[in-house]
This record gives structure tokens, C-alpha cells and sequence, in this order.
């Protein structure tokens, strides 16, 4: 009897310990695709921006659907070099708004260029709207220099919050009460929204890495009707944060002048459920019947390794492309951990020996996926994460011709290693992907 109350600390912190963990590692799916009959379109996007933002919404609440809509240009440009100056281009070109959701925004060379051109234009009179996560951005740390200085020119900033405890004062989401539910749930997205009529998203973050050719990534320009839905997924985004919008939301809404006609949708992972773009990225997957390239830097989700060997074994010709030496090591070995299955179904591993491979792309005959949805359990269930879909046959073979057909003439087959060693962490990592 006397040992019972010594034991209600230990039991209290074990549950407390085991609710954290569920938390963090919690992989909540619902039914997210396809998109809904009263999903969001091109012309009730600003109406659902009004209304959510009427309403005490918080992150998790952005899992909204979007439906089918068109574009009217997709452009894939890789590497930094190429997409880098076509986005300051496009900023420095903004009339009314500029709209940056992004996961990794740290000082370097890019954040110096695009902080100057956001400097500019804040003195022109438009208006910049910036959502950062706290993870991947340090805007309480490192970046919080360069933050503070677009905040004191007018952007308005507001932060993911990754861990507690919560700043004030520094911010205007830094009011926002920070919520258990979203322990550990990095904002992975990024996406530019500019003038609401051209958007840009990807793989790579405003970081010197991806400017100089260490990580080898896409980002996508797109145009037409699914740039309205594009500004949706902002604003929702933002305001989710406890910002206020304005009242008159029209400027944000422009109607394109070209709406285009290649069907597009976008698709997201929200924490708590929604997980349209992992829906959608399976049915591609799984529908692929002529060709399927993916591009990833973390596919390590035992699911989809399984699908992606059951289209090679259907018939389809099948390509993937990863780093050799990854920044992730762990994920390398789970991967290779499979390489003999997926040779042996006819699956072509290639791997890119001189860069870290962090672009997140799947061609399925001719649909295409891009963004930031990385093909391991973070991605597909636990962070928030956003992807376009185009179907479009001269779209898949653009992203052929520009991207995977240059990087696999670059690239070395991929192989299993030999060594006991090597073998034994790859089933360690395998066993443990679920954590990755």
C-alpha cells in the first residue's frame, strides 16, 4: 500500500509519454480523394477563403478539397539556376500581391535576392503576405534578422509553430495558441501565389543548397484557372494562423486571362486526415499502365514501394531516380533494402552521384504529380504538404525531356551492397520506416 502513491508519478509520465508519441507519430487517414462534388473551385475559392476565415479555424482545419480545374501553362524548370530567377522575375513583375508559403526560407544568396526585390516591392504599395515554419526557417533564430526587417517594411509574417513554447510579440500569428494536436507537424509546403494569377510550387526551399547544385530539385510555373484555387490554399493557410485578411478579398481573385485548358487539381496532406495528395499519388501509381517516373529523396513507405512494383509488373516501364549518397541516410537504407525486389520486377533504379536528389515527381502515363510530397510517412500522413496534377500527354513529355531524361543520362544504376553491414542496416531501416 505505501509504494501505490509512488507509483501515480511514474504511471502519469507513462501516459503522458505514450500520448506524445501517438501525437507525434499519429498517421490519421480519411477518404480525400477523388475531390468531392462540393469541392473548392476556380470561382468559389474566394467565397470559401471568406468564409473560413469568418470562422475560428485553426491549421489542421486547411485540409479543404479543390476540384478539378484547368492551367494554362506548366513549365518544370530544375535546378536553381533555371527556376530561381524566373520566380524573382515574376515577383519583381507583381502588381498587387505577392504570397510566399514556405518550409525552408534561411539567409544565403536566393533570400538575400528575394528579400530585396520584396523590400522594393513593399515601397511600390504591394502587399506581401509570408507564412514560414518554425522548423524549417528559423524566424526565432538564425533568420530572424531578415524576417524582422520585411516585417518592419509592411510584409505581414506569420509561423507555423513546431514545438513549444510559444513567442509573442515578434510576429502577428505569435498570438495564435499553440495546439498539442500540432506537435512536430512541419508546414513542408511551398508554393508562391503572385498577383493571384501565377503560381509557383516544388520541391526546393530559399536555400543556398538549392542554389548552388548541392540538391538537385524542380519548381514548377503554372497559370490559369488553378491559380485561383492556388491563392486558396494561401489565404486559407494564413489565416488559419489568426491573421486577419482583408475585408474585400476581389484583389486577391483576379479572373485569368488565360484560364487554359489541360485538367489540373490541387491536392494537400493536412495533419488530422485529409491526405488527398497521398490518395491521388496511389491512384496514379496504381493506374499507370505505360510508363511511371518517380523522382523522390525519401521513398521509403513500404505501401508505395509495393505499388510502385506491381506497375512493373503489370507491363508498365517503370524509372526511378534517387541520390547515391542522400541527406538522409537512414531513408537510403531503407530503400535499398528493397532494390532486389524492385530489379527483380523490372523497376530501373538510377542514382544521381554528385547531388542530393530532392525534387518530389511522379509521370504516370500521361498525369503528372508536383510539389512537395515526399513518399515517406511524414509526407504522405503527418506534415502539411501540397501537389498540383495536370493530365496532359505533352505536360508528362515536358517533364521527360526536361527533367528526368537529363538527370538519368547522369545517372549510375542502382545497386545493393554486398556487405553484411550494409544489409543489416537496410532491414533496420526498413523495419522502422513508419518513423522515418
Amino acid at each position: 500500500m505505501r509504494r501505490t502513491p509512488l507509483l501515480l508519478p511514474a504511471v502519469g509520465a507513462g501516459l503522458a509519454a505514450a500520448a506524445a508519441v501517438r501525437t507525434i507519430f499519429g498517421a490519421a487517414e480519411r477518404p480525400s480523394w477523388p475531390p468531392a462534388t462540393d469541392a473548392i473551385t476556380p470561382e468559389t475559392a474566394m467565397a470559401a477563403v471568406a468564409d473560413f476565415a469568418a470562422g475560428d479555424r485553426a491549421p489542421r482545419d486547411v485540409g479543404l478539397p479543390y476540384a478539378w480545374s484547368t492551367a494554362a501553362t506548366i513549365e518544370p524548370w530544375p535546378t536553381g539556376a533555371e527556376f530561381y530567377p524566373r520566380i524573382l522575375d515574376d515577383i519583381a513583375a507583381a502588381t498587387t500581391s505577392v504570397h510566399i508559403l514556405m518550409f525552408g526560407w534561411k539567409p544565403g544568396t536566393p533570400a538575400s535576392a528575394l528579400v530585396e526585390i520584396l523590400l522594393a516591392k513593399l515601397q511600390q504599395g504591394v502587399e506581401v503576405r509570408i507564412l514560414v515554419d518554425e522548423f524549417g526557417s528559423r524566424p526565432y533564430g538564425l533568420s530572424e534578422d531578415m524576417y524582422g526587417e520585411l516585417a518592419a517594411a509592411g510584409a505581414e509574417i506569420a509561423v507555423n509553430s513546431f514545438v513549444p513554447p510559444r513567442r509573442t510579440g515578434r510576429y502577428p500569428s505569435d498570438t495564435t495558441v499553440w495546439a498539442r494536436s500540432l506537435l512536430c507537424r512541419a508546414d513542408h509546403r511551398k508554393l508562391f501565389v503572385i498577383d493571384g494569377t501565377v503560381a509557383w510550387t516544388g520541391g526546393a526551399g530559399i536555400e543556398d543548397h538549392f542554389h548552388d547544385g548541392r540538391f538537385f530539385d524542380v519548381m514548377v510555373r503554372v497559370t490559369g484557372d488553378i491559380a485561383r484555387q492556388a491563392q486558396a490554399v494561401f489565404l486559407t493557410s494564413f489565416s488559419s494562423h489568426h491573421v486577419a485578411l482583408p475585408d474585400d478579398l476581389a484583389l486577391f481573385f483576379p479572373l485569368p486571362s488565360d484560364e487554359g485548358s489541360m485538367p489540373a487539381v490541387i491536392t494537400q496532406v493536412v495533419h488530422g486526415g485529409h491526405v488527398s495528395a497521398t490518395q491521388a499519388a496511389r491512384t496514379l501509381i496504381d493506374g499507370a499502365t505505360r510508363r511511371l517516373d518517380i523522382m523522390n529523396p525519401y521513398l521509403t513507405d513500404d505501401d508505395m514501394i509495393a505499388r510502385i512494383i506491381a506497375a512493373a509488373e503489370r507491363g508498365a516501364s517503370v524509372r526511378v531516380v534517387v541520390s547515391e549518397a542522400s541527406n538522409n541516410a537512414l531513408a537510403t537504407y531503407a530503400l535499398r533494402h528493397h532494390y532486389d525486389r524492385l530489379s527483380s520486377a523490372g523497376v530501373d533504379i538510377r542514382e544521381i552521384p554528385d547531388a542530393v536528389v530532392h525534387a518530389k515527381l511522379i509521370v504516370a502515363d500521361d498525369h503528372v504529380q508536383f510539389g512537395t510530397l515526399n513518399l515517406d510517412a511524414w509526407a504522405l500522413y503527418r506534415n502539411f504538404e501540397v501537389a498540383m496534377i495536370v493530365e496532359s500527354a505533352a505536360t508528362a513529355a515536358l517533364f521527360g525531356e526536361r527533367v528526368f531524361d537529363p538527370a538519368i543520362a547522369h545517372s549510375n544504376p542502382g545497386r545493393t551492397r554486398p556487405g553484411a553491414a550494409d544489409r543489416a542496416l537496410g532491414a533496420f531501416a526498413s523495419r522502422i520506416s513508419y518513423f522515418l
